[in-house]
């Protein structure tokens, strides 16, 4: 039989479980283009939707698809405008990139779990 502490430690670890468990963001990055020297960190990213003709003169770096899952009760519900433009924005200063197109995206939840599915296009304005 495992001691007391042992068994205080145990069941202190199970709160951050539960909170690690709560949330998740998977990111796939595929390079369309040439690889371009990341911006500066705070750098400034515009987001468009799907039928904008605004990146027509920029050239395509690559191609991103995200799913973000969170927990209602831990970590609030998930939103495409807050969280998935902000994984965006990251990602595309990461690869170079100007202005991202959201091509596609899904909302959905079940339970007490709130999904986001977006697919994306990172655009690097032509000089």
């Amino acid at each position: 039989m495992p001691s007391p502490t042992a068994m205080r430690c145990r069941w202190g670890l199970l709160p951050l479980l539960a909170l690690l468990g709560a949330c998740s963001t998977v990111t796939k990055v595929e390079r369309v283009g040439p690889d371009l020297p990341a911006r500066a960190g705070a750098c400034h990213v515009d987001v468009v939707g799907a039928g904008s003709r605004d990146v027509a003169a920029y050239r395509v770096v690559a191609k991103i698809e995200s799913h973000i899952q969170r927990n209602v009760f831990f970590g609030g519900r998930v939103s495409l405008r807050d969280d998935a433009h902000a994984e965006l924005r990251a990602k595309a200063c990461a690869l170079g990139g100007d202005v991202v197109r959201v091509d596609d995206s899904v909302e959905s939840g079940a339970a007490e779990m709130s999904d986001v599915h977006v697919w994306a296009t990172v655009f690097k304005k032509a000089k």
